[in-house]
């Protein structure tokens, strides 16, 4: 193996070591602003009479700054969400104001304790604009995000579908019930999960006019075949109805997959669409998937190796693969490889935040960068200079490394600078 690949693996595992748990972080999560990660979901009141837009927040608490308060540590925060139509015309804005407390110094540090807020806006249907902000009050620094999104039209059904949102970690109550789920808000799971859920709404408007509702899912790999299909009916007696749907981790040999939602009566029916991943914490078992895996082990492994391999056998490409990471295992003893754990969810972590149009975001500079040496201690933008490019600055301390990333087309596609190319390799 390269000794430029031992060095990025011994970086790997001080990582790893000091973060023992990955929590899949918001974009450029970790730079002392309060980034987070957020979901519309498009619902509607229990009895159907209006349509409702639930915003779901999700930050990390190292994200966020706390001072003491009493006898533990508090971080305040104010959240704005400013809903406008096609055409910009305002339509909506609300703001709240969120507490967060903990006891210990070390919790609020913690990048595995993650926060969830909600709130719910009225709207019809149409296409809108959400500009959400959150302000961090005690540092003074504020992050925004802009979410595009249709709300669908059912004048023409007589029945009410809600948006699918994923969810792993739920409360019941005396009878197995799920009463209340926290939702992944990212769509991105770890492959080492028994299972996952998916919770949506339907409603018949009218049971006088339909007796039951055709329910269908199906979920389908990156070859449109299809993975597991299911379906069911529900009386239009029942009126509101959530449902709680359970997927079997162990279904899933791959890491993408699409759920299709149809929901029919006679020959009217809605589909709505939602994409989902995993993350490998095992080998992969599908021989699109180890080609894949293989690719991507490039930045730490010998490329020589990976070339011969690509065009063996998926027995042989299988075993090189189980061997490779057991040889970098940093801790052999339990069943968990965490160095491959933390690469492959970098990687993921990379194809969600710096994918382009015609590249794949761990193949792009700062996914390459971001795979080999982790978040960076400091991003410094610059998306509107005057007579200058957009680019960025990354700065890692702990390595005493800097980059900087131009994006000289415009379109979001940042190239690494050819003279911190040697920063890379040095």
């Amino acid at each position: 193996m390269k000794i430029i690949s031992k060095i990025f693996i011994i970086l790997l595992i001080t990582n790893v070591l000091l973060n023992a748990q990955y929590v899949s972080p918001p974009s450029m999560s970790g730079i002392g602003l309060p980034y987070f990660n957020t979901e519309i979901f498009p619902t509607f009141t229990r009895d159907g009479s209006q349509r409702i837009l639930r915003i779901y927040i999700q930050i990390l608490n190292d994200d966020v700054t706390f001072v003491r308060a009493d006898s533990g540590f508090m971080a305040e925060l104010q959240l704005d969400f400013y809903l406008a139509d096609e055409n910009k015309d305002f339509v909506f804005n609300k703001g709240e104001k969120k507490k967060i407390y903990v006891d210990t110094f070390e919790e609020t540090n913690s990048r595995e304790i993650e926060n969830t807020f909600s709130t719910d806006i009225p709207v019809d249907s149409g296409k809108y604009e959400a500009v959400i902000t959150v302000g961090d009050k005690n540092s003074g620094k504020q992050v925004n995000r802009k979410v595009v999104f249709k709300v669908p039209s059912f004048s023409k059904l007589p029945f009410l579908v809600s948006d699918v949102i994923f969810f792993e970690e739920f409360e019941t109550n005396e009878t197995g019930q799920i009463v209340k789920f926290t939702p992944n808000v990212t769509n991105n799971f770890s492959g080492s999960l028994s299972n996952i859920f998916l919770y949506f709404n339907t409603i018949v408007l009218d049971s006088n006019q339909i007796d039951s509702l055709d329910i269908e899912y199906t979920i389908r790999d990156p070859s449109n075949t299809v993975n597991q299909s299911n379906r069911y009916s529900i009386l239009a007696s029942q009126g509101f109805k959530e449902h709680f749907i359970r997927l079997n981790r162990h279904h899933f040999e791959g890491t993408k997959y699409t759920l299709t939602i149809t929901v029919a009566q006679n020959r009217q029916q809605y589909k709505t669409e939602k994409f989902f991943s995993f993350y490998w914490t095992l080998s992969p078992n599908s021989p699109v998937d180890l080609k894949l895996a293989l690719e991507q082990t490039v930045y730490i492994g010998n490329s020589d190796s990976i070339d011969y391999y690509l065009k063996r056998p998926f027995a042989e490409q299988k075993q090189y693969f189980e061997k490779f990471w057991a040889e970098v295992d940093p801790n052999p003893e339990t069943a968990k490889n965490e160095l491959m754990d933390e690469y492959y969810k970098r990687l993921s972590y990379a194809n969600r935040t710096f994918s382009t149009m015609s590249v794949e975001g761990w193949k792009t500079d700062r996914g390459r960068i971001f795979v080999k040496f982790g978040q960076p201690d400091d991003i410094e933008r610059h998306p509107f200079e005057t007579n200058s490019e957009p680019y960025e600055i990354w700065r890692y301390y702990s390595v005493r490394k800097v980059f900087l990333f131009i994006d000289r087309l415009g379109f979001g596609e940042y190239i690494l600078h050819p003279s911190y190319l040697d920063e890379e390799f040095n």
